[in-house]
């Protein structure tokens, strides 16, 4: 796993630069809330992988999104519905992680949940929500290697 702090919005220069073995391109969302919680899904029975634990919102850039914003904003919805308010940073970050055989290159974006209504608009790939302390993330058995990594490097590198 390596994270890697840009100095400017990622753009896809940036990821071309990566050109690993079976290399997918994703994005994922940290989303805080105003007590620095953070909000994390609980992966469903039909999810890729790591079925039954919690990480960070997110999934594959498509070929039709037109930027790494529109896909994440996509994400968003499918997984959460629109009701749930989530403001968007800017992009400055990427996240390298390998699962499966999978080199994946995923762009990070951070969201403030400002409230609305949380969805679970795939129950098959999502069995639910929760905010969790950053303690607790780190502490849990529940929540994957990738996003406790995550979570330490945004915390770490004050993003």
């Amino acid at each position: 796993m390596e994270f890697y702090k840009m100095n400017h919005e990622v753009t896809e220069k940036d990821i071309k630069k990566f050109n690993m073995e079976n290399q997918r391109i994703g994005v994922i969302v940290h989303i805080e809330d105003k007590d620095g919680n953070i909000l994390l899904q609980q992966r469903g029975l039909k999810s890729r992988d790591e079925n039954g634990l919690f990480e960070d919102v997110g999934g594959s850039l498509e070929e039709f999104d037109s930027n790494y914003r529109a896909a994440i904003i996509r994400e968003m919805h499918e997984e959460m519905g629109k009701e749930a308010k989530i403001e968007l940073s800017n992009t400055s970050n990427i996240f390298h992680v390998s699962k499966n055989n999978t080199n994946w290159i995923f762009v990070i974006f951070k969201g403030r949940y400002l409230g609305g209504a949380i969805k679970i608009i795939e129950p098959e790939k999502c069995m639910g929500y929760k905010f969790f302390s950053y303690n607790e993330i780190l502490n849990s058995s529940l929540v994957t290697e990738s996003c406790k990594y995550l979570c330490k490097e945004i915390r770490n590198n004050k993003i």
